[in-house]
């Protein structure tokens, strides 16, 4: 049986590249030709949808990780109630180990878009979504 950790490290690793390789070209384009880029009035008209977004997007981000801790939760009983069930255990394992993967997606997912919004403040693409 193949350890699982390899597996999944090959199959995201051009996601993880090209990732890293994007926040890291916003880190090192320069502030003022970012910030020169964006008429004014284009800014001021696109901030009621650029908060929208990100409410959006905050939404969204909170109600997965309320998913996933209620997965886990729900695993835990399963898990609880299996008694000697070997499948059902099994099923609950499976069920926690889907909830917690979940919920660091969700927490990775939410990092990576405070970032770019950080950025993006920072050079001042957008205005302070909150």
């Amino acid at each position: 049986m193949r350890p699982r950790v390899l597996g999944f490290t090959a199959a995201y690793l051009p996601l993880i590249a090209t990732l890293l390789a994007s926040l890291l070209l916003l880190v090192c384009v320069d502030p003022v030709a970012a910030a020169g880029s964006v008429p004014t009035g284009a800014q001021q008209a696109l901030a009621p949808v650029t908060k929208m977004i990100a409410t959006l997007v905050a939404i969204a981000i909170g109600l997965g990780i309320a998913i996933c801790g209620a997965v886990i939760v729900w695993g835990g009983i399963e898990k609880t109630l299996a008694g000697s069930n070997a499948d059902a255990e099994h099923r609950a394992q499976r069920r926690i180990t889907n909830g917690i993967t979940g919920l660091v997606w969700m927490v990775l997912a939410g990092v990576i878009v405070s970032t770019i919004t950080a950025i993006a403040v920072a050079y001042g693409l957008i205005e302070k979504p909150f």
